[in-house]
């Protein structure tokens, strides 16, 4: 049966989680078996029958209990992020980690999105995804993912398509 995703927002830095105790935290607060993917808090779980809404709320609850750190997350279901990988009009860049995802926890007014003039990255808000392209790395781009949240009015929290295509793997 597949599983649900949650992308916790914000987990690194001054706010980094560690994962077994993110699982044991998680799974106390009754949401079942629990695996992550890295230490960015990429959470795969079973739904039993809650709606994302409150999957959402118990995981910010629990982590802003056990860790003091109220995180926004952003949920996804299996066929959710397959139907955004499919989507991504970026998937086939030859560099998978220079292709993100923003995920939205809503859809934003915007219909279209406006990129700064004479940078080399290139964005296409789709839904309740923004899919984004940077041929020269990361690292140095002005558009991460609280520049979209800031033009869009809703919080986002950005994958590369390799972890997205981990997380598929893991939820299937």
């Amino acid at each position: 049966m597949p599983r649900t995703v949650a992308l916790i927002r914000g987990v690194g830095g001054p706010t980094a989680l560690r994962m077994p105790a993110l699982r044991e935290v998680l799974a106390s607060a009754g949401l079942g078996e629990v695996e992550t993917l890295q230490v960015a808090g990429n959470v795969v779980l079973d739904d039993a029958g809650r709606s994302p809404g409150e999957i959402a709320q118990a995981i910010r609850d629990a982590v802003r209990s056990a860790f003091g750190f109220d995180l926004p997350v952003v949920m996804r279901t299996h066929a959710e992020l397959v139907d955004t990988a499919s989507r991504n009009p970026y998937a086939d860049a030859a560099e998978g980690r220079w292709v993100q995802t923003v995920f939205l926890d809503g859809r934003p007014a915007a219909a279209a999105l406006t990129l700064p003039d004479g940078i080399p990255e290139a964005a296409v808000l789709d839904g309740r995804e923004v899919f984004v392209r940077y041929p020269e790395g990361i690292g140095g781009s002005k558009l991460q993912a609280g520049w979209f949240e800031k033009r869009l009015g809703v919080v986002g929290t950005a994958r590369n398509a390799n972890t997205v295509a981990k997380l598929i793997a893991m939820s299937a």
